[in-house]
């Protein structure tokens, strides 16, 4: 299991100036284990690969429905591993880290220059405080995978792509967060294929936002969402997927559901090809694995 924890900066930063907005905070397990002062801050139960971020402010910022907010992270882990323990963790939102910032001036940052992601390092010692020295702000969501997973060809869909299927590397034995998301690697010329299907006549027939837009930036490629403003459609950017070292795209890792299909068989030329790009990857895991193995009786 991966020891950072992914969140999206939109879903964090209300939280956070919920806190600062608040006249009084309460007292949580996270602080009172930390040792720390009454202050503004975020707390987070790390429960496995999932994480949840709320705001110690008073009164507790509820939705209508009477349910707290609260920022769902996640990251990937090994399919048959057991659980880990569960960990409540203090983030303070006006304390400077050693490098000097506050983790409410990365957030407010964050926003401002289009970093969606943050990622939070959770292998700390039980009780420490987290600071933003275990704080990172990204574009997109990097670390997807273990750099040892191997992947099997598959046929996969997701909820927003209209019914769609199409080729991709599936993790084998990897997913991400507790319910067991796919994880997937697309081929450019299929990441292509998928951007062009996105953008086709069919979408007269939806409502805005209802289904993404991927558009290239060079090899990015970039995910767009349509806001219906009521006098036009503003498009803004949701995201950005890189290419790895294989040329393949993780598109729409931990936001779009990936799932697989029973009946739709990955067509011959693609199988083919998708076998031969899993190749170099269990080649390098199998090297890592040889370095790291203690030698033999001579």
């Amino acid at each position: 299991m991966s020891s950072r924890l992914w969140f999206r900066v939109e879903d964090v930063l209300p939280l956070a100036e919920h806190a600062l907005a608040c006249p009084t905070h309460r007292l949580t397990r996270a602080q009172l284990m930390a040792g720390e002062h009454n202050t503004p801050a975020l707390t987070l139960r790390h429960l496995g690969a999932d994480g949840h971020l709320r705001s110690n402010g008073l009164p507790i910022w509820c939705s209508r429905d009477g349910d707290e907010h609260v920022a769902h992270g996640r990251s990937w882990r090994c399919v048959d591993a057991t659980a880990a323990p569960e960990m409540d963790l203090y983030l303070p939102l006006r304390h400077a880290g050693p490098d000097g910032r506050r983790l409410i001036d990365v957030l407010r940052a964050a926003r401002t220059v289009d970093r969606h992601w943050l990622a939070i390092t959770t292998d700390i010692w039980p009780g420490c405080t987290i600071d933003t020295s275990h704080i990172e702000v990204s574009d997109h969501r990097a670390e997807i995978a273990p750099p040892d997973t191997r992947w099997r060809p598959g046929m996969v869909t997701a909820p927003r792509l209209g019914g769609r299927y199409y080729p991709a590397l599936v993790a084998d034995g990897h997913a991400i967060g507790e319910d067991g998301q796919l994880i997937c690697r697309l081929h450019p010329r299929t990441m292509r294929q998928l951007a062009a299907d996105l953008g086709g006549p069919w979408r007269a027939g939806t409502l805005p936002g209802e289904h993404p837009l991927v558009r290239f930036d060079g090899v990015t490629a970039v995910l767009l969402e349509e806001t219906d403003t009521g006098d036009a459609v503003r498009l803004d950017v949701d995201d950005r997927c890189y290419p790895d070292r294989d040329g393949y795209y993780s598109i729409g890792a931990d936001r779009w559901l990936w799932h697989t299909s029973t009946t739709v068989a990955v067509p011959l030329p693609d199988r083919l090809r998708l076998h031969l790009a899993a190749l170099p990857s269990r080649l390098r895991a199998h090297r890592r694995q040889s370095r790291s193995s203690p030698p033999g009786p001579r």
